[in-house]
C-alpha cells in the first residue's frame, strides 16, 4: 500500500507546521521521494513528485535550487517538471497525452552536487469504467459502485463531502464492485452542519513502480488510475 498524506491534511498542517529547505543544502541520500503517474480517464496522465528532507511525517519539503531539476520522461518525450508551492508544500508536475495500460513514465532528479536519482519508473495499471449510481443516497442504506475493466492490481475507495467524515477502504481488485454498508458515511458532528451535501467517491487502482535507490530515506512510486462518482448524501 502506498503511504502518503492527503492534500487536505498537508494544507491544514502547512498553515502551521510545514517547512521548506533548499535542495542545494542536502545530498540525495538525505531525501525521501513520493512519485506517481495518475490518469483519470480523460486521455492524459499527470506525473507528480514530492521530495522531503527525511521522513514525510516531518513535513520538511525540498525546494529545488542551485541547478537541480526534476525531469519527467515518457517514450521519446521529456519535460522539466513545474514546481508548485502552497503554504510551504512543494510539489512538481508534468502532464503527458497518454493514459493506457502499460504506459511507462520515468522521473529523473538531475543534480550537480551528486549523481542525483536518474531513474524512478512507474507503469499505469489497466483503466476501468464506473457504472451509474443513484443521484441521492441515504446514509442509512448501503451504497455500491460497480466497474468494468478487470485487473489484479490493488484497489481502494475514498469518500469526501462537506457534511460527512472522510472514509476509505481497500477493495478486492478483481471483484468488479464494492459495497459500503449502511452507516459507512457519518455526518460531521455539529449543529451548523447541513444534513445533506454532495459526496465524491473515488475508486483508485494502483501498481507499484521502482523507486531510484539513490533516495537514501526511501519513498514511494506508483502508477494510478482513478475514477469518481458524485451523489447527494442524505440522512
Amino acid at each position: 500500500m502506498i503511504a502518503k498524506l492527503s492534500l487536505f491534511t498537508l494544507l491544514v498542517a502547512g498553515a502551521t507546521a510545514c517547512k521548506t529547505t533548499q535542495s542545494e543544502d542536502i545530498l540525495t541520500r538525505g531525501m525521501y521521494a513520493a512519485v506517481s503517474a495518475s490518469a483519470d480517464g480523460t486521455g492524459s496522465t499527470t506525473v507528480s513528485a514530492t521530495l522531503y528532507l527525511g521522513p514525510p511525517s516531518d513535513l520538511i519539503f525540498v525546494d529545488l535550487a542551485g541547478g537541480d531539476q526534476l525531469i519527467a520522461h515518457h517514450g521519446n518525450e521529456s519535460k522539466p517538471m513545474s514546481e508548485q508551492i502552497i503554504l510551504n508544500i512543494v510539489s512538481h508536475y508534468a502532464t503527458f497525452a497518454a493514459d493506457g495500460e502499460g504506459e511507462g513514465f520515468e522521473v529523473e532528479l538531475r543534480r550537480e552536487v551528486d549523481e542525483g536519482a536518474p531513474s524512478t519508473r512507474v507503469t499505469l495499471p489497466a483503466p476501468f469504467t464506473l457504472g451509474t449510481i443513484p443521484p441521492t443516497v441515504s446514509r442509512g442504506a448501503a451504497f455500491g459502485v460497480t466497474w468494468t475493466g478487470s485487473s489484479t492490481d490493488r484497489m481502494r475507495w475514498s469518500a469526501d463531502g462537506a457534511c460527512i467524515e472522510s472514509a476509505s477502504g481497500a477493495i478486492d481488485g478483481g471483484a468488479g464492485s464494492v459495497t459500503m454498508p449502511a452507516g459507512t458515511f457519518r455526518k460531521v458532528p455539529g449543529n451548523n452542519v447541513a444534513d445533506s451535501c454532495q459526496v465524491k467517491v473515488t475508486i483508485t487502482r494502483e501498481r507499484d513502480g521502482e523507486l531510484d535507490r539513490a533516495y537514501g530515506k526511501g519513498g514511494t512510486a506508483a502508477g494510478v488510475q482513478t475514477r469518481s462518482v458524485t451523489f447527494t448524501s442524505m440522512p
